[in-house]
């Protein structure tokens, strides 16, 4: 009587290219086998599939059909055990062995062992752990090759966004695509320091650049931007950027002005804020009734009309439509009245102010770039010195690493006084612009920009009673600055005003921070 049997056969298209392997040699040999030795073929599976785990196609269909008895087989005849399993040894016996509690014992067609003599353990568990040292070998051949390659200054592994891969003379190399221009106003959105990863990041989506918040992240602190490529520590080797072969997106400048706010503002998780278009006052309004926040929803009338409501957070029965509430707040910003007079003198003391700074930005300006200068000759000494065998690879990496480190940090730091320098020049304009015409600035900004308007002008919550407007609190420079400050009480004579909460940059459309050094 003949012994039934499974036959599985499989091939990864790697080692079909490299090692010559095929699928239709394996299932000759097999055959030729259970006719030799008397089995009957019952079902044959089949997979194209990597072994460094179970879960392939064909190999679960075939653990399905013997779990449902739907074939009645004693054996799995293969022909090596790597074509069965290249996974971790403990995980192939696992799989061995439930294969024989599910009655089925497994077969190879030129290694079978006898398990009753105990000496033929040892070939046996051999053969399940060579295919997975085999594995564990070509993983970290592959990993060396990839981080010299990166070395060199050539990218592999997963294409950055804004660049495509081309292909000449058997060589591959990266090249920016459509995309990159999408990048290079990403990082100038953000280097702009007025808005958060995020807003940025939707900002680019509204543009027609996709991108996850967690990439995008990562988009921003990628040096492959610039011609650079980052390769990450490993083992004994330390993180390092070399210069790279491809063509850069972005300006040196602008990379590292975006890297120094990233640093200052960290990555923070911002607690969930429902921004609204109907309700931007939303977290701004206390109740002049029981003095607490206020909150803002919608309320649908019996006709099927939504209609926005501000309304308190306590047992109040404080509420009020939110759109009429919305056009007094726009009124209220058009009551400020900013006399050209005390305007012009307001930006000939920020000028005076600025320019007293300028030689000491100039002079640390210098000194840094000397330094630069000085630890670039320190790394190329070392890099001769290792040439000529001076030095060993590792002295001559740390000497690099630690240089670098330093010119990075002076980098940063001449760039936050470039940045220092030109802000003032380049919105200042702008900036007194928007104080002499807040109500048409707010009427056209975004709610997130709103928002922050709202923030900066009025440091304490309003409050709206009689369709008017009133705050305990107002920004210091507007105070300072209006003629008159409408329903917030008039500053009386030899009354001091706290600059507490003045800003001391000027900042592009979108934030009001007032360019302030008292």
């Amino acid at each position: 009587m003949s012994r039934k049997a499974i036959i599985y056969t499989r091939v990864s298209t790697d080692e079909q290219a490299e090692l010559g392997f095929s699928l239709p040699e394996q299932e000759a040999s097999i055959k030729k086998y259970c006719v030799r030795e008397g089995f009957e073929i019952v079902r044959h599976y089949q997979d194209d599939y990597t072994a460094k785990h179970f879960n392939r196609p064909d190999f679960q269909r075939m653990l399905n059909d013997i779990k449902l008895k739907k074939i009645k087989a004693e054996y799995l005849i293969c022909a090596k055990i790597d074509r069965f399993s290249r996974a971790e040894p403990h995980e192939t016996l696992r799989m061995i062995q439930k294969l024989k509690t599910d009655g089925i014992e497994l077969l190879l067609i030129d290694q079978n062992y006898n398990l009753e003599v105990p000496e033929n353990w040892i070939p046996y568990m051999l053969q399940i752990v060579l295919p997975y040292s085999d594995n564990l070998r070509r993983g970290l051949n592959t990993k060396k090759g990839m981080r010299q390659a990166r070395k060199e200054g050539r990218w592999n592994g997963t294409i950055p966004k804004g660049y495509s891969w081309n292909r000449e003379n058997g060589k591959s190399y990266i090249i920016p695509n459509e995309d990159a221009k999408y990048i290079r106003e990403a990082f100038q959105e953000f280097s702009k320091g007025i808005y958060s990863v995020d807003e940025v990041r939707k900002i680019m989506w509204k543009r027609g650049y996709k991108c996850s918040r967690n990439n995008f992240w990562k988009v921003l602190r990628n040096p492959v931007y610039i011609g650079k490529i980052r390769i990450e520590a490993w083992r004994d080797e330390e993180e390092e950027i070399v210069n790279g072969l491809h063509e850069p997106i972005i300006s040196d400048e602008l990379f590292y002005t975006v890297q120094d706010l990233l640093i200052k503002r960290k990555r923070k998780t911002k607690p969930k804020n429902k921004l609204n278009d109907n309700l931007p006052l939303r977290g701004f309004l206390q109740c002049h009734k029981c003095g607490g926040n206020l909150t803002g929803s919608a309320s649908r009338s019996h006709t099927g009309t939504r209609y926005f409501y501000y309304h308190c957070n306590r047992n109040c029965d404080e509420r009020f439509r939110a759109d009429e509430a919305n056009m007094e707040f726009i009124q209220y910003l058009g009551s400020f009245i900013i006399p050209d007079e005390v305007l012009e003198l307001y930006y000939h003391i920020m000028k005076d102010l600025f320019k007293k700074d300028d030689r000491q930005r100039e002079n640390e300006k210098l000194n840094l770039n000397r330094q630069i200068n000085e630890f670039e000759k320190m790394i190329e000494n070392a890099e001769d010195k290792f040439i000529k065998n001076e030095i060993d690879k590792q002295t001559f990496e740390n000497v690099k690493k630690r240089y670098t480190e330093r010119i990075n940090d002076r980098r940063l730091k001449t760039q936050e006084i470039n940045l220092q320098n030109t802000n003032f020049m380049k919105y200042v304009d702008y900036d007194f612009s928007l104080l002499k015409n807040l109500e048409r600035y707010y009427k056209e900004a975004d709610i997130s920009v709103k928002q922050k308007m709202i923030g900066s002008i009025f440091p304490g919550k309003l409050i709206y009673e009689d369709k008017k407007y009133r705050t305990p609190k107002i920004n210091s420079v507007l105070a300072l600055l209006t003629k008159n400050i409408n329903n917030l009480g008039e500053i009386k004579k030899g009354q001091k005003i706290k600059f507490d909460n003045l800003s001391h940059k000027a900042s592009p459309r979108g934030h009001i921070r007032y360019p302030c050094k008292w």
